[in-house]
């Protein structure tokens, strides 16, 4: 079984299970694994009809340290993947709904994507939006570090950024970026729907040319002496103070 095709982790396999969007061959637990998530899981996947098997331990080494996959490992159909998925309808309808898209650029780590994934869907996001090179791939890692969020909110790989961009700006949304050197005030982000989020990188933000392609830089005020944040945290503040109601 292909990694791709595996979705591991507890919260992440029942949420998986509670998608209609996907289609699954069969749920692996471990046979010392119990408790209320796990008769959740086998109660969501006897509604699926997907087969459960009780397994050794062992039977996981592949699928990560037990910290992810937690004893459950979910195994989807054929030609089926965790995400990507959507397409460029996305912008459409981020447009039609007023929404917020948000754009993943150059985020390598799978713990801070899959946090900043599982912000977006939990505030409503449209989709979350990845360049195929240098971003972290949906990853079991990932995939965890959402809490399964990946099973919910459209994801689309793309192969350029600044083409994504512009495209985006001429479809009507509003790019948004983050900077320590933005002249944004975030309570301010609200006006700006619907809009294209942009999270740079953990190590130097946003790149030069993406910076120059927004409409508006937020910046997050900060009054100790650290004068940076981490990514996902910083993409939780913006994404929030952007998604409240104008």
């Amino acid at each position: 079984m292909e990694k791709k095709n595996v979705v591991a982790g507890r919260n992440p396999v029942l949420e998986y299970l509670r998608s209609p969007e996907h289609s699954f061959t069969g749920v692996a637990i471990a046979e010392s694994a119990h408790g209320k998530i796990i008769d959740e899981i086998i109660s969501a996947a006897n509604g699926r009809k997907v087969r459960v098997d009780r397994v050794e331990r062992g039977f996981f080494k592949d699928f990560g340290p037990s910290s992810t996959h937690q004893g459950v490992a979910l195994f989807l159909a054929a030609g089926t993947a965790p995400a990507p998925r959507g397409d460029k309808t996305l912008i459409e309808s981020t447009v039609n709904q007023k929404g917020v898209l948000v754009l993943l650029d150059q985020i390598n780590d799978p713990h801070n994507a899959g946090a900043i994934i599982r912000t977006a869907e939990g505030l409503g996001c449209c989709g979350i939006v990845m360049p195929s090179a240098n971003s972290a791939g949906i990853t079991p890692a990932l995939i965890k570090a959402s809490a399964g969020a990946t099973a919910h909110i459209p994801v689309l790989k793309i192969a350029n950024a600044a083409s994504f961009i512009r495209e985006a700006k001429s479809a009507g949304l509003w790019i948004v970026g983050t900077s320590d050197k933005g002249n944004t005030a975030i309570g301010s982000l609200s006006k700006y729907r619907p809009a294209l989020v942009i999270i740079g990188s953990e190590a130097s933000g946003m790149r030069r040319l993406t910076s120059e392609m927004c409409d508006a830089v937020a910046i997050i005020p900060l009054k100790g002496r650290l004068n940076s944040l981490n990514a996902s945290v910083a993409a939780g503040i913006i994404l929030y103070e952007i998604m409240k109601e104008a």
